[in-house]
């Protein structure tokens, strides 16, 4: 009797044991193969881990999906290089979810803004500080020719912030423009709805 329940314990741990080594094999291959695909094709592990993010952002802003299941791989062909992905959907977000996620991330939008425009003014103040300061310590000719290049170099770099504040202004404004426009789509197909 011993030996039989022996036999039934082996057989059940080795069907386990087995299992697991077979998972940790198919899952080395894979890793493996997304390596030296990511390689041939010139893509960095960190743009794929970037493009996966974005991805993943965009898309559950929409959809309710399985995170861990979500696989994107790249793969080279003589003739093209073939984007795959694996995206597990659990449900579709409502209406509702939408808006939420929505206008949420046109907070962190506004808030990202806000903090680039406070870094560009102590900046500003900054170079403000060590051009005056600069210029009550050395001769006056020196301070006049470094005085030009710091100008020159704080105002590229004010531009460079600038540009990039109105940039990501204009996107965010586009985002809510976009996001009240489906918002007026909605109660106009309401309306309609009930007008029928």
């Amino acid at each position: 009797m011993k030996d039989i329940f022996s036999d039934i314990y082996d057989k059940v741990l080795s069907f386990f044991t087995a299992q697991n080594e077979d998972e940790s094999k198919i899952v080395a291959k894979s890793r493996l193969r997304s390596v030296l695909m990511q390689d041939r094709v010139g893509f960095s592990e960190r743009a794929m881990q970037m493009l996966k993010d974005d991805l993943l952002d965009s898309i559950s802003r929409y959809l309710e999906i399985n995170v861990d299941s979500f696989d994107l791989s790249i793969d080279a062909t003589e003739d093209a290089t073939i984007l795959n992905l694996s995206i597990p959907v659990l449900r579709p977000k409502t209406d509702d979810e939408i808006d939420e996620a929505l206008s949420i991330q046109e907070k962190v939008k506004i808030e990202k803004t806000e903090e680039i425009v406070g870094e560009l003014e102590v900046l500003v103040k900054e170079k403000a500080q060590a051009l005056a300061q600069s210029m009550a310590e050395e001769p006056k000719e020196e301070v006049k020719e470094e005085n030009k290049e710091a100008k020159e170099e704080a105002k590229e770099e004010q531009e460079e912030k600038k540009e990039e504040v109105k940039t990501k202004t204009s996107q965010a404004v586009t985002d809510t423009v976009k996001a009240e426009k489906s918002e007026e789509v909605k109660k106009t197909k309401k309306k309609n709805t009930n007008n029928v």
